[in-house]
């Protein structure tokens, strides 16, 4: 989302009064980032400014009081500023309401709104027991989701930089309905998502900043989704690690710009992939002490963090969630090759653990180059990194049943057979079932 930073020049700066970034903490001076130094047009939280106040404390030492002010606007900011002083005055400049709420203003512009939801999705002055990790994909999604919806509003005459969030109505969800699926062509599953994350926003606005307006995407119906089910066979997969090799590693960005997409470690990244079911940052993080032994030192379980329930639940407590992954004779077989003899009990990365680049960067760069290299395959099916852990979950139901989840760590077998399990799979299992034995 396109936002234009905060920039006040010096015969239009009100004494008391501050542009601020909320992002990096620092007033924004002269045009140039307080963090970087480099120009402010430059900078990519844009929507984070805001005005800051600075009241001065009548005394010897002549302290200074701040707050951020979560406005943009001057005429507003000049009114919370010296309602601020107002409030010190009253308190005689003394921190004596430790316990009661921040008055925080409500913006009335659609973008204003944006971007306090955002600042709060980033954890910025959210009360210590509400912050919740939220992932890098998930903020980017929500910033380009609001993008989206700014855009269907230009397509239709309406200038997003002035609508105001009480005109929110049936008429305008309508429109980003027909956009989403008419201008933009998004599947169903894309169309859920970005009606779901502005009910949302809706609602935090109502239950939480309690602006008195309705939310009209709660009337938006749910549309079908279709869930992606491919699977791997054996023989593609063989196919697929065979040509991983350095002779072709390199993928060409439209750009023309060349991508290195080649590791040693790719095939055992992937191979680790389908014996276990992990997701990418499960298994990619994966060490040789997570591994559990039985009585005779003999691999037996994975310990593995789960990722995914531990972030929507949030917080820094010690007591993640973790899930077990069985070591099956194929498994076992490739952390035989790992080095489990000689690494076992150790913080040692199963996978790339001599690489510089950070986790996360390797994570990245794990799903880009499956891409890469099937795509060399030339087998006419499309597949991604996530297909091996569909393959491995519906091995899993075709062998255990109902019994499945136990293993998977879903909520149950309906889960893994409305997202993962492929249908023909286990309908070709079944040819020689026979009623009568």
């Amino acid at each position: 989302m396109s936002i234009k930073p905060l920039i006040v020049k010096k015969p239009d700066r009100v004494k008391g009064l501050r542009p601020w970034c909320m992002k990096c903490r620092r007033e924004i001076g002269n045009q140039k980032c307080g963090a970087t130094g480099k120009k402010i047009n430059s900078c990519g939280s844009t929507e984070l400014h805001t005005y800051k106040a600075f009241v001065t404390v009548p005394s010897i030492n002549r302290k200074v009081k701040t707050k951020e002010l979560h406005t943009r606007d001057l005429k507003e900011a000049i009114i919370l500023r010296l309602e601020f002083e107002q409030e010190l005055k009253s308190q005689e400049y003394q921190t004596t309401t430790n316990h009661l709420p921040k008055e925080i203003s409500k913006p009335i512009l659609l973008v204003e709104c944006m971007a306090s939801y955002l600042a709060f999705l980033n954890n910025v002055d959210v009360e210590v027991h509400m912050i919740k990790k939220r992932t890098d994909k998930h903020l980017w999604e929500v910033e380009n989701y609001f993008a989206k919806f700014c855009k269907a509003l230009k397509s239709e005459g309406i200038s997003h930089t002035i609508f105001r969030i009480g005109q929110m109505n049936n008429r305008v969800v309508s429109h980003f309905h027909t956009y989403i699926l008419d201008e933009l062509k998004h599947e169903n599953k894309t169309y859920n998502k970005m009606m779901g994350l502005m009910r949302q926003f809706l609602d935090w606005l109502i239950l939480q900043k309690k602006y008195e307006i309705s939310n009209p995407f709660k009337l938006v119906q749910k549309r079908r989704e279709n869930s992606d089910k491919t699977i791997v066979s054996k023989k593609e997969f063989k196919h697929f690690l065979k040509g991983i090799t350095p002779e072709n590693k390199y993928h060409v960005l439209p750009s023309g710009e060349r991508k290195n997409r080649y590791k040693d470690w790719l095939p055992n990244a992937y191979r680790l992939a389908l014996e276990t079911g992990l997701r990418r940052e499960e298994f990619m993080c994966l060490q040789f002490s997570d591994i559990i032994l039985d009585n005779t030192a003999r691999p037996l379980l994975i310990k593995v963090e789960n990722y995914k329930v531990n972030r929507i639940k949030g917080g820094d407590d010690m007591s993640k969630e973790v899930k077990h992954v069985p070591i099956t004779l194929g498994l076992l077989k490739l952390l035989n090759e790992l080095g489990i003899d000689q690494y076992r009990g150790t913080d040692r990365f199963l996978i790339g653990h001599d690489e510089k680049s950070s986790r996360k960067t390797l994570i990245d760069f794990v799903s880009k180059a499956f891409t890469h290299y099937w795509n060399q395959t030339k087998i006419e099916k499309t597949v991604q990194l996530k297909h091996l852990r569909k393959t491995y979950l519906t091995a899993l139901v075709e062998h255990f049943g109902d019994k499945a989840p136990m293993i998977s760590s879903h909520s149950g077998i309906q889960v893994l057979k409305d997202h993962y399990v492929n249908d023909e799979r286990l309908v070709s299992a079944s040819k020689n079932f026979s009623i009568f034995t």
